[in-house]
This record gives structure tokens, C-alpha cells and sequence, in this order.
């Protein structure tokens, strides 16, 4: 089987800097002090982990700077799409079922640089915290994980600024204050793609001979405004605006585009009474996706394109009592009303839902030995195409009981429901970033699962070891993904099949965290499959596309010194690995031989990252220069199998080569 490199260097000209950077950390004088005060303040345990915006920027990236979502990549129980790219599958749910979150606000669409790196720029993150079981009651509306960053506010009495260069971004942030308890915070990026194409165009002509013209539009754009009114009530507003759009030529006339955008306004307003702290959010959010083909024909244009939408707004109040006797109580409810807008643009037919969910969560802490959570959530859900109301209940519990001060026992059951899908197809397991309600024909999916796990922390080192259980339910299929660019697709509701799930594993972590160095090891064995499509296999079971079986990522600081490792198992493609002879009056050919579905295991994903960071001082300002180099063995990661007519044969494409990066920041 031959293979066949296709990298994103040839799409977005990464090999720009001939040095680069994988690592950056926030520093006060010394990376010894970085150490020390950012990782330590990491939550851990079975079902969170919790980091701050120096642990997050501190992973190494392909982008020269870490984000939420590599962050999240390395932690067990998660597994990736291609490597190098964005694509979370967390217990093996599907990519479509994690929620990823801004200040507790969906942001459907979250990645940049065609899933290089998270739409939300590094500079305003205060935190980050991944969670996969035992969820929260103020957030539903997802069966898998729920990665939620949390938004830095500025209350200096004086300006700051910062500037960012990286291999694809260049970026500005500034925050200070308004006097009168009044401050901002402000952040805006794009991305110099197009113009590094050009240059790198007339430079190595033959190499990108392929792509005949890139074009590019990259950025985003982020404000908050936050209010202290007084000593116990104040006010936030902010916004997200963020854009993707590409497009490139590949020769005779034909070309292609894609892209994705978000604009997110939230506003919130908290209130602290005697025992009790209110907070009331309300916010509109609307994603929208684009696709296109340009065909030239025989000298005749054909134009295929597709657009899909949603538009949310939504509206919650949460309450949060805490009384002497070490019990909290937690109560609300969110409303939110979507509209969704699928198919050609030619296309209007909009479908409108409601989703109205009360909650309630009660905690028991009893200090140093035992912390127990119960929530409750009722959910009521109408699409209006339907007419049809549905009411279903999520309850999660979790427990943690200190056994001895070293050791700890924890775990976590978990029944919820999500009324939002990201059809998949391709047979099964690819994301067409297309999202639509349920209704009559795809109804509300819903998991079952649990885990358990013991923690153990002497010293500087701690342990985890646990194992999970899953089972999904209406997980939804769409049959005709290759024909997304149709009229059909208006009506997609009958050509969608619903399926179930399993998926069962273990997890391990280790970490070390020492004054000069920095230890992180995990491990995850898993098994997930899928039955139940009636198109697909005859209903019977097979493997889930990104059942990754071993999954082991570590990485390593020491001084200004960073090492990452990861070793994952293939997955799984449809493939014809065998031939066989066909007999015919007057013919005698070789064909390919078919059997079963996701039933080729790719190669073992093998990545080497390095970097290194060293920051400085100029007067008043303070620069973090990184470089490093992603993927050092330029090990071939193939992601996709197809078939080539014109070679009769099959090959492999691989996303992310060896990939120098660098990062510089300046800030005063």
C-alpha cells in the first residue's frame, strides 16, 4: 500500500520559520517559579482536571503556543481524529457529543487554522477545566465531556499590552481600567497565511505547483467590559467574533472552499447576598458553515455549494447557597431557543426548538474525608417542525472518599441527554461540522456510564488509576455525506439512521512536579464499537472509527527544556486489503475484495515534539521567545486511506510532517 504524503505545509505554508517554538509558559522572574506556582495549581482527579493559562500555554503545540484543546489531548481516556488536528473523541462518544465552552457559552465552532489550534485566543484565559464524568447541572445538552475556559478579568489600576507572532497568527491584546470599578480586556488576531503563501510560491514553485492560488481569511476578535457596582454585585459583557474561510485552485479552472464562523455576545451579572450568590447570564450565539465546489467540465463551470446555520440565544439564572453544616445546594434553570438553517443557500427552511432545563445539585463536603455530589436535571424540549414534546431527566453523581490522607477512592455515574447532533458519515466516525435538532426521525441521544478509580499523592508524585464504562444511544448516522451538496440535503431528516454504542476502558496518570522539572505520563486502554445501522453491517457490531485501543502521551520539563511523546494506535478504515480473480467469457480481470466495515487498522500515530523558552527583559518590556520543532522524526501519521483510479492503487495522506514553529510575545 503505497503512501502518499499530503501535509498542511503545502496549504498553509508552515515551514515559514526555519526554527520555531512548542512550548511557552507564564513566568513572574524564573521558569523555576512558572513550576512551581502553575503547575501545582492544577485540579486532579478521576472525572477533572483543571489548569491555569500558564499550565494550557505550556503544552506543546504545532502552533509554537499550547491551547485548551491540546491540553485536553493529553490528559487519558481522550483520543484524537488526525494527528495534528483539533478532533476530541472522549470515552468514545463521537467528536459532535463534547461540549466546548466559553464562561459556560457554547462555542460550536472552536477551532482555527483548518484545527490547529482553539478560536480562543491564549492571552485571555484565566483557566481551563476538562471534565468527563460527574457533570454539573448548569450545563447539559452533551453525553461525552465538557471542556470549559474560563475568561481572564482585568482589574489593574493601570494599562497593560501584549503582542503575539507565531508561525500562522499575529496578535494584540491590551486590558486596564475605566475608573468607577470599571476595567476591559481586548484581543484581536489574524492570520498572515495568504501572504506566506505567495512569498513561499515564488520561492518553491515546483512544491506547491499543486495549489495554484490560496486564499485566506483568519482571525478573531475578542472584547469584555466588567463592572464592580460594589462589594457584593457586579457586571460583565463580552464578545467573540472569530472567522474561517479557504479556498484553493487545483487546476483546470477547479476550486474549493470551506470555512466556519462564530459571533457570541454574553452578558452576566452576579449577586451575593448573605448565604446565597446569584448569577444570571444571558447570550446569543450564532455558527454557521460554508462549503464549496467550482468544477470545470469540458470548458463548462459547475458550481456546488453549501451553507448550514444556527442561531441560539439563551437565557439562565443560577443560585448557589452554602450553609454552616458543610452542605451546598446549587438550583437554576436555562431556556434556550435555536433556530437551524441547512442545505444549498437557496435553502430557507429553518427549524426552531426550545429547550428549558431546571436543575438542582446537592453537596455533602465532609473536609478531608468524604465529598459527595447528586444532580438532577429536568429537561423539556419542542421542535417546532414537530409539534411533539419531549421530556427527559439527566442525574449525575459522583463521590470522592479519602480513605487514608495518601489515598483516595472516586467515582462517578452519569445518565444525560443531548438534543443537538453533528451528523456523521463516511460510513461513520467523520464529522460534517453540519449540527440540526432532533426530532421525529433523529431522536434526543443519550449515555449511561460510570467510573471508577483510585488517586494516590506522596510527596511530589501522584497516581491515578481507574476504569469507565459507556453506553450510547441514538447516536445518528447520515448516509449521504458524499452528497452533501444538494437540494437533498434540505430534507436530511430521511436519510439519517440512528445507532448505538459501547465503550469500556481503562486510565492511568502519573505526574511529578519537582522545583527544576516536570513529569507527566498517561495511559489509556479502551475498547468502543457501534451497532445497530441498519445500512451499515446489517446492524451488527464493528469497530468505531477512532477506536484508538492504546493511547499513551508524556511529556517533560526541565529549565526552559520541553519533551512530548505520543504513541496511539491506528484506527479504523474502510479498506480492500485483499484481491481476487474474476472469470469471464472473454474476460479475465483482478478486483478488490470487500468484507465488513471499518475493518482496516492504520498505522501506529508516533510523534516526537520539542522545545524550548527562554524569557527576558528590555526596560519595561518582557519577551517569551520559543522555538521547537513538531513531529522531530517526521514520522508518517497517515489519517486517511482512499483509493487513486489513475495509479490503481491504494495510499495514505498524512496532515502534519516535520513542522519547525517559533513564538514570540512582548509584553509591558
Amino acid at each position: 500500500m503505497r503512501k502518499t504524503r499530503v501535509s498542511l505545509l503545502v496549504l498553509l505554508p508552515l515551514f515559514l520559520p526555519l526554527f520555531a517554538r512548542a512550548q511557552e509558559t507564564v513566568r513572574t522572574d524564573t521558569l523555576r517559579s512558572a513550576i512551581k506556582t502553575e503547575v501545582r495549581s492544577e485540579v486532579r482527579s478521576i472525572n477533572k482536571m483543571e489548569g491555569g493559562g500558564g499550565i494550557i500555554r505550556g503544552v506543546l503545540s504545532p502552533m509554537g503556543e499550547g491551547d485548551p484543546i491540546r491540553w485536553s489531548q493529553t490528559l487519558p481516556g481522550i483520543s484524537t481524529g488526525a494527528d495534528g488536528s483539533s478532533a476530541m473523541y472522549v470515552h468514545g462518544g463521537n467528536m459532535g457529543n463534547n461540549l466546548f465552552s466559553l464562561d459556560g457559552v457554547p462555542v460550536y465552532g472552536y477551532s482555527h487554522i483548518l484545527g490547529l489550534t482553539t478560536a480562543v485566543p491564549s492571552s485571555i484565559i484565566e483557566s481551563a477545566s476538562m471534565t468527563k464524568g460527574g457533570f454539573e447541572g448548569r450545563y447539559g445538552n452533551f453525553t461525552a465531556a465538557h471542556l470549559n475556559i474560563i475568561t481572564r478579568d482585568s482589574f489593574s489600576e493601570r494599562f497593560h499590552g501584549e503582542g503575539t507572532l507565531n508561525n500562522f497568527l499575529v496578535g494584540a491584546c491590551a486590558q486596564g481600567s475605566l475608573g468607577r470599578g470599571m476595567s476591559f480586556i481586548a484581543s484581536a488576531r489574524i492570520s498572515p497565511i495568504g501572504l506566506e503563501y505567495k512569498a513561499l510560491r515564488n520561492l518553491l514553485p515546483e512544491r506547491l505547483a499543486a495549489l495554484q492560488d490560496i486564499s485566506s481569511g483568519v482571525g478573531d476578535i475578542y472584547g469584555k467590559f466588567n463592572w464592580t457596582i460594589d462589594s457584593r454585585s457586579s457586571l460583565s459583557a463580552s464578545a467573540l467574533l472569530t472567522l474561517d474561510r479557504y479556498g484553493f485552485t487545483t487546476g483546470e479552472g477547479s476550486r474549493d472552499g470551506l470555512g466556519w464562523d462564530n459571533q457570541i455576545a454574553i452578558i452576566n451579572y452576579r449577586r451575593i447576598f448573605e448565604r446565597t450568590e446569584m448569577e444570571a447570564q444571558a447570550y446569543v450565539n450564532r455558527y454557521g458553515t460554508f462549503q464549496s465546489q467550482e468544477k470545470n467540465y469540458h470548458g463548462s463551470s459547475n458550481v456546488l455549494s453549501l451553507c448550514s446555520s444556527m442561531l441560539e440565544g439563551a437565557l439562565s439564572v443560577d443560585f448557589s447557597y452554602r450553609n454552616p453544616f458543610r452542605w451546598e445546594l446549587e438550583y437554576g434553570a436555562r431556556a434556550r431557543y435555536a433556530l437551524f438553517v441547512m442545505g444549498p443557500p437557496s435553502s430557507h427552511s429553518g427549524k426552531g426548538t426550545m429547550l428549558v432545563s431546571p436543575y438542582a445539585q446537592v453537596v455533602r463536603d465532609i473536609p478531608g474525608r468524604l465529598r459527595m455530589q447528586a444532580v438532577l436535571r429536568g429537561n423539556g424540549y419542542l421542535n417546532f417542525s414537530d409539534g411533539v414534546v419531549r421530556v427527559r431527566p439527566d442525574v449525575s453523581l459522583s463521590f470522592k472518599w479519602n480513605i487514608s490522607k495518601p489515598l483516595a477512592l472516586e467515582g462517578s455515574f452519569d445518565y444525560i441527554h443531548q438534543y443537538y447532533h453533528t451528523l456523521e458519515g463516511l460510513p461513520l466516525g467523520w464529522s460534517t461540522d453540519v449540527i440540526v435538532p432532533s426530532g421525529r426521525t433523529a431522536p434526543p441521544e443519550y449515555a449511561l456510564g460510570g467510573n471508577l478509580g483510585f488517586s494516590l499523592a506522596m510527596g511530589r508524585h501522584t497516581v491515578t488509576l481507574g476504569g469507565y464504562g459507556k453506553r450510547m444511544v441514538n447516536l445518528v448516522y447520515y448516509k449521504y455525506a458524499q452528497s452533501l451538496f444538494t437540494d437533498a440535503f434540505a430534507g436530511w431528516e430521511w436519510s439519517v439512521e440512528t445507532g448505538q454504542g459501547n465503550s469500556y476502558g481503562g486510565e492511568f496518570l502519573y505526574e511529578y512536579v519537582g522545583k527544576n522539572l516536570y513529569l507527566r505520563a498517561s495511559y489509556t486502554l479502551s475498547k468502543t464499537d457501534r451497532e445497530g445501522f441498519a445500512t451499515i453491517n446489517g446492524g451488527g457490531k464493528f469497530n468505531a472509527r477512532f477506536d484508538r485501543r492504546h493511547v499513551l502521551n508524556f511529556q517533560g520539563q526541565y529549565g526552559g527544556l520541553s519533551l512530548a511523546l505520543t504513541v496511539q494506535s491506528g484506527h479504523w478504515e474502510n479498506a480492500a486489503p485483499l484481491t481476487y480473480q474474476i472469470h469471464l467469457p472473454a474476460l479475465e480481470t483482478e478486483t478488490w475484495f470487500y468484507e465488513g466495515i471499518n475493518n482496516y487498522h492504520m498505522p501506529t500515530v508516533f510523534r516526537v515534539d520539542l522545545g524550548y523558552g527562554r524569557t527576558f527583559h528590555t526596560g519595561r518590556f518582557m519577551h517569551t521567545v520559543s522555538v521547537g520543532v513538531c513531529n522531530v522524526t517526521n514520522h508518517f501519521n497517515p489519517f486517511m486511506l482512499y483509493y487513486d483510479v489513475t495509479s490503481d492503487d491504494w495510499k495514505m495522506l498524512a496532515l502534519l510532517p516535520i513542522l519547525p514553529n517559533f513564538s514570540w510575545k512582548v509584553a509591558f
